[in-house]
C-alpha cells in the first residue's frame, strides 16, 4: 500500500512516499505546496494516481507550518480521492528510535516554561505509547524525569533539560524531527487498521491557542 506523508511542524520539511516496507521517496523539501511534492513523487518514477493514502503531522508544532501541511494534504487527499490520517509530531519524533529497545522522551518547545512531552517504548521494531501528549511546566517535566530509573533517550528540545544522571541519553538534531517517512509508517498502520480521519474535521493540534488578536478600525 503507497502512502503518502507529510511533515511541517518543525523547520525540518520534509515527505516521505512508502510502498509497504519499501521507500519510494524520502526528502526534505523548501516548501510544502502540493505542485512541489508532486514534482518529487514523478521524479521517483511514481504516478500520483498510485498513491493510496496519506499522512500529515498534525501537532504539536509551528502555527504556520500545522495549517500549510494540513491544508496541502487535505488537498492532495481530495484531488487523490485516498484516505487522510493525522500523526502526532511527538510519535513521528520517537519513531526515529523503532530499532532500539528501549523507551524514550520526546520533548518540544511549547510557550514561556511549558514544554509538549510524551513517553514511548521501543521493542522488536514497533513502537508503543506510554503517555498521551502533554503541556507541562519545565519545573514538572524535570520531575517526572528524575523519577524514571531507567535507561532513556531524551530527544527534541532539550537544551534546558540539565539532569545530569548515567540512565540519560540526550539524542541529536538529525533525530529530533518528525520526517515525512516516519509519517508515512505510522499513518500506514492507523490506515490498515481503519483508523480513518474525516478531512472536513481534522485540525491541527497546538498545545496553546495561536496568539491572534482582532484588528480593529481606528485602534492602535
Amino acid at each position: 500500500m503507497r502512502i503518502l506523508g507529510i511533515s511541517s511542524a518543525t523547520k525540518v520539511v520534509s515527505i516521505g512516499l512508502i510502498d509497504e516496507d519499501k521507500v519510494l521517496v524520502e526528502t526534505t523539501v523548501s516548501g510544502i505546496q502540493a505542485e512541489k511534492i508532486m514534482f518529487y513523487v514523478k521524479e521517483a518514477g511514481i504516478d500520483p494516481k498510485q498513491i493510496e493514502g496519506g499522512a500529515v503531522a498534525i501537532g504539536p508544532g509551528s502555527y504556520a507550518g500545522l495549517r500549510g501541511g494540513l491544508a496541502t494534504a487535505k488537498s492532495l487527499s481530495q484531488t487523490l480521492k485516498v484516505p487522510l490520517v493525522g500523526i502526532s509530531t511527538l510519535e513521528a519524533i520517537a519513531y526515529n528510535f523503532i530499532d532500539i529497545e528501549g523507551t524514550m522522551a520526546v520533548i518540544l518547545d511549547a510557550r514561556a516554561d511549558e514544554y509538549n512531552f510524551a513517553l514511548f517504548g521501543a521493542s522488536q521494531g514497533k513502537l508503543k505509547r506510554l503517555t498521551d501528549d502533554l503541556v507541562l511546566k519545565l519545573d514538572v517535566l524535570l520531575d517526572r524525569l528524575s523519577r524514571i530509573s531507567g535507561d532513556i533517550w531524551l530527544v527534541g528540545n532539550i537544551k534546558d533539560i540539565n539532569i545530569g544522571r548515567e540512565n540519560f541519553h540526550f539524542a541529536g538534531e538529525a533525530h529530533s524531527h518528525p520526517y515525512g517517512i516516519n509519517v508515512a509508517k505510522l499513518g500506514l498502520l492507523k490506515i490498515k487498521i481503519g483508523e480513518i480521519d474525516d478531512p472536513l474535521k481534522l485540525i491541527p493540534r497546538y498545545s496553546h491557542k495561536p496568539n491572534i488578536r482582532e484588528f480593529k478600525r481606528g485602534s492602535k
